[in-house]
């Protein structure tokens, strides 16, 4: 990677659900940007300046996580929530148990909101009060659940609406908080996917995707740097499209 510009020179920046190829890939541009990166996970792990293990879905460890950051610190100025869990036992609504249901809200909300609640109270200890949230929605929480794993797009739609709300509640306090309608993004485990589908399930559903490929996790990070830099410094409230216009795409004509 390319050295970055050092929009992020000496801010403490956090990722929550800092292991695997999204968390890790954020991280590494945190750092390029000039960035003191704090990674946070359910997992030991060694992300970032300062490693933390902790539940995120677990109150106390997430309090006593950010605790820790702001005593070792000092501040917190960026928090980008990546914890999510998808589950193959998560169908249909009218068909999915109770337990599905929980684990994948617990997994991919109650980590989200928990993570704000304690992270935002620390950036508006800062003098002055400031910083910037970044949550992974998806793009299947604007759009009817044709697949159904109807839980996970009930709990990003769940992220998206918090941030807009906190987006809203905070945006006269110096923080800000924005969402991702998040695409697909080529990881090892999303092309082990694909190629268990094989080629024609594949070609299929590539036809829904206007630009015909997967993101980069680089073009990930870059995005959530833009929205963590100063150079976002009139965007809060909002659900940063990052998912090749799928949202926008009715079909796409052959060869097109």
């Amino acid at each position: 990677m390319a050295r970055q510009n050092g929009r992020l020179q000496g801010r403490v920046c956090v990722a929550a659900g800092a292991v695997g190829a999204l968390g890790e890939g954020v991280a590494r541009r945190f750092a390029a940007e000039g960035g003191i990166v704090v990674g946070i996970d359910r997992k030991q792990h060694a992300v970032g300046t300062l490693a933390l293990q902790a539940d995120l879905a677990d109150e106390e460890q997430v309090r006593a996580a950010h605790g820790r950051i702001n005593r070792q610190l000092k501040r917190v100025d960026v928090i980008y929530n990546n914890a999510g869990l998808v589950d193959p036992a998560d169908h249909s609504a009218l068909t999915s148990s109770v337990e599905t249901w929980n684990a994948i809200l617990a997994a991919n909300l109650t980590t989200t909101w928990l993570s704000c609640k304690h992270g935002i109270a620390c950036m508006l200890q800062n003098d002055p009060a400031k910083g910037s949230v970044i949550n992974t929605a998806s793009f299947l929480a604007g759009m009817g659940a044709a697949s159904a794993q109807m839980a996970f797009n009930v709990a990003k739609a769940g992220v998206q609406q918090l941030s807009r709300d906190l987006g809203v509640h905070l945006a006269r306090s110096g923080v800000r908080v924005n969402s991702l309608a998040l695409g697909p993004i080529e990881t090892p485990q999303l092309r082990q996917t694909f190629e268990r589908i094989g080629p024609d399930e594949a070609a299929r559903r590539f036809v829904h995707m206007p630009m015909g490929r997967f993101g980069t996790v680089q073009e990930l990070a870059a995005t959530v740097a833009y929205l963590a830099s100063d150079d976002a410094g009139f965007v809060t409230a909002a659900s940063f499209p990052i998912n090749g216009g799928i949202q926008g795409a009715f079909t796409v004509a052959a060869g097109s």
